[in-house]
């Protein structure tokens, strides 16, 4: 889902609360959020192998809007509709991007549950598949999506899905 015609990929890393956070934006909008607990590889190295041919540039300010975003989401506060994006995907990918995006911090649904809230009852395997390529978790938050029993997939890892939703749920207290 992220850009085909990106030529220029501008990149940084972020700590945050024991989880390193790699941020990707182009001149056009945000591209790329990866996710690592503990101290992570530099940012070239992690996005050269998702980009392996667009040229890679460190640029924190080229990413501080998506930086910006990215804290909102962590304290929990709801995001402004006006970052930027530059992200290619289908219209059904786009939709259940959109509709987890409202699941409230702290909170999750089911894959079976957004499926139903965008209008594909059954299609509880198709919204996995959107999950796993979401190019921008936190911003999407699809650690927040979790199987009817347990905790489901994250590309990210189940560890990394479970310190997201407890640190969620911690704070909430």
């Amino acid at each position: 889902m992220a850009g085909k015609e990106i030529s220029e990929i501008y990149c940084c890393k972020i700590e945050s609360s024991g989880l390193t956070i790699y941020t990707a934006s182009s001149k056009r909008g945000a591209v790329s959020i990866g996710l690592c607990l503990g101290k992570g590889h530099d940012c070239l190295k992690y996005f050269k192998k998702i980009f392996p041919l667009d040229i890679v540039k460190k640029d924190k300010a080229i990413n501080r809007p998506l930086i910006e975003a990215i804290e909102t989401a962590l304290d929990g506060k709801t995001l402004c509709n006006d970052l930027k994006l530059d992200i290619h995907c289908t219209p059904f990918q786009r939709m259940v991007l959109e509709k987890i995006a409202l699941i409230p911090y702290g909170q999750t649904r089911t894959y079976g549950e957004v499926a139903a809230i965008v209008g594909r009852p059954g299609g509880a395997r198709a919204v996995g598949q959107v999950m796993k390529r979401n190019p921008l978790p936190i911003i999407f938050p699809c650690h927040r999506v979790v199987a009817a029993r347990g905790l489901g997939g994250f590309s990210g890892g189940l560890v990394l899905k479970k310190y997201l939703l407890e640190s969620e749920s911690f704070s909430k207290r």
